[in-house]
């Protein structure tokens, strides 16, 4: 009994999605998420092209991005120019 509890831990660790898995920039809504899966701002493979701006289907501007890790954002919704 208790090896099978054992063995159905370790498939629930070896399945369980890893906190802050990697995901397509397709897969996030807002700029905010993009934001709080990486909040010491080093975005990686989400910042292709080096600019500062992560995922740029959500996030429009740098400085909205500088807004959010610095926690004065709380909508992934503002354009470049900080209106709705």
């Amino acid at each position: 009994m208790r090896q099978q509890g054992l063995w159905i831990i370790a498939v629930l660790l070896l399945t369980a999605s890893p906190v802050g898995y990697a995901k397509s920039c397709k897969a996030y809504r807002s700029c905010a998420e993009v934001v709080a899966d990486y909040p010491d701002g080093r975005f990686g493979r989400r910042d292709g092209d080096g600019d500062g701006v992560p995922c740029e289907n959500v996030c429009r501007s740098r400085e909205q991005v500088e807004r959010l890790l610095d926690g004065g954002g709380k909508s992934g919704k503002r354009g470049a120019t900080g209106k709705r």
